[in-house]
């Protein structure tokens, strides 16, 4: 048996490397962030309407918008999709409903944020867990989609990382990024060793 001293790849901790200790407070006006937030979470509640129009049928309550002629969204899985198959038409619609359902729970944690900075309230734990378990399945079907794995996500997003933090977390590597050599390992894919 072949035994090697390599740690196994842990994601939430190379992930912590790569994470800013910093947090500067004093350069947000309170009011101005409060203000953005709730813009924010008005536009991804809006977003929430329209995904459960197209994914669950529900009435939208609108049937008109701006004055325009009228043109629906039948066409969004053919634009992402250029085969018409029944298993690409399937991916683009999980595309979509991946793209417009993990934006819309990033919504739901920022009412959690709002409630705790904003209102006082104490974090809720419980549901911030259930908000990133709802992110993980509209990233799995996004991935399925585009025939990736979390492992590979994972992988590759730490060796974009640490091509920016060689070391650990710099505001100067965050401010002067490489964005080609960034590009150069999410089109390579995998590259960081199990």
């Amino acid at each position: 048996m072949n035994q090697t001293n390599e740690r196994p790849f842990d994601y939430i901790a190379e992930a912590h490397l790569t994470a800013s200790p910093h947090f500067y407070g004093d350069r947000v006006p309170l009011a101005h962030f409060g203000e953005v937030l709730q813009q924010a979470i008005d536009a991804l509640n809006a977003l929430d309407r329209i995904k459960k129009a197209l994914f669950y049928g529900r009435d939208l309550g609108i049937t008109n918008v701006s004055g325009e002629v009228w043109q629906n969204c039948n066409g969004l899985p053919i634009w992402i999709s250029d085969s018409c198959s029944p298993e690409d038409n399937e991916a683009a619609r999980n595309i979509i409903h991946a793209i417009i359902g993990k934006a819309t729970e990033a919504g739901e944690l920022l009412e959690a944020l709002q409630a705790t900075a904003i209102n006082g309230e104490a974090f809720d734990v419980a549901n911030a867990g259930e908000e990133v378990g709802d992110g993980f399945w509209y990233d799995a079907l996004l991935a399925r989609a585009c025939g990736l794995t979390f492992d590979g996500i994972q992988r590759t997003n730490i060796a974009k990382l640490r091509h920016r933090f060689p070391d650990r977390f710099t505001e100067y590597d965050a401010n002067n990024r490489d964005l080609f050599g960034e590009r150069r390992i999410l089109e390579e894919g995998e590259k960081v060793s199990s």
